[in-house]
């Protein structure tokens, strides 16, 4: 994550972070967050896609992050191609979307993004610092789930330290066919995890399915959180189209498939070498 730091805007002074004209600022002292919304694709053009941010949620000409941080996740899509791949093809596998009356389903649409490239495309880049969440987090007031955006979702933690919680069934996989399968209802009741997450820390997780909520603590600038949140990028037509065709079926489906191809991945994390060979392919 050194490399990280080289560029601007993880290690710009605080003053120089507030004439950075992307950045959403949502200070509301002592509590300091700016969020910024880029996409990491290959190409240096702005991408017209949704505001992963829900407050906010409009279409825009979403600009490119910096050719460091978009050569990442172009090499994180690239060292785990077969991971995704096979994604894609099992997702195919699992739709009903049918070629004569072209009518799709949510795993289709979901392949269709994977076969973009649209994974971790999405980039919301979170600073905070200032007064901690703890009586948010003990309200319950910062515990959500994700939309579906974040079905892929891969946090980078570049600076600072903080928890993730999140409630979850921890699942035995079938030891015959290593698959994963959804325990009857309420069979099971979700526990909740801890995980710290430092700088250098990555997390992959589908956080559309799971409530989750950060934990920061009291900081200065000096301490500050900064943390790459990468999701799919889509269109607002595209997740409205989505939602128009999702069924009980198609999510179980969709879920299914998406927990037994995670469970069984054996991620990498490009090497700075791998980073900086995909960033002289970048446009």
């Amino acid at each position: 994550h050194e490399r990280f730091l080289e560029e601007h805007l993880y290690s710009c002074s605080e003053v120089e972070l507030n004439r950075i004209p992307e950045l959403d600022n949502r200070v509301n002292a002592p509590v300091y967050v700016y969020e910024g919304y880029y996409h990491s694709l290959p190409t240096s053009e702005d991408i017209y896609s949704k505001n992963p941010n829900p407050l906010i949620g409009k279409d825009f000409y979403k600009p490119a992050a910096s050719p460091f941080t978009r050569a990442f996740y172009d090499a994180f899509r690239f060292v785990n191609y077969e991971i995704f791949d096979r994604l894609k093809i099992d997702l195919m596998g699992a739709s009903s979307f049918n070629k004569t009356t072209m009518e799709e389903d949510v795993c289709h649409l979901f392949a269709k993004w994977i076969d973009k490239g649209f994974h971790f495309g999405d980039l919301s880049i979170q600073i905070h610092y200032g007064r901690g969440n703890e009586e948010k987090l003990t309200s319950g007031m910062a515990w959500h789930t994700d939309a579906e955006n974040s079905l892929l979702h891969l946090a980078v933690t570049l600076r600072g330290s903080r928890v993730l919680h999140s409630k979850r069934i921890q699942i035995i996989a079938n030891s015959t066919h290593h698959q994963l399968r959804r325990p009857p209802p309420r069979s099971l009741e979700p526990t909740e995890v801890l995980e710290k997450q430092k700088a250098g820390h990555v997390y992959l997780s589908s956080s559309t399915l799971m409530r989750h909520a950060p934990q920061f603590f009291d900081t200065d600038y000096s301490t500050r959180v900064i943390a790459i949140h990468a999701r799919i990028l889509y269109t607002s037509a595209d997740i409205d189209q989505f939602r128009r065709v999702r069924t009980r079926d198609s999510w179980e489906r969709l879920t299914n498939v998406l927990a037994n191809t995670l469970a069984a991945a054996n991620l990498q994390i490009p090497s700075l070498a791998q980073v900086e060979s995909r960033l002289l392919l970048l446009s």
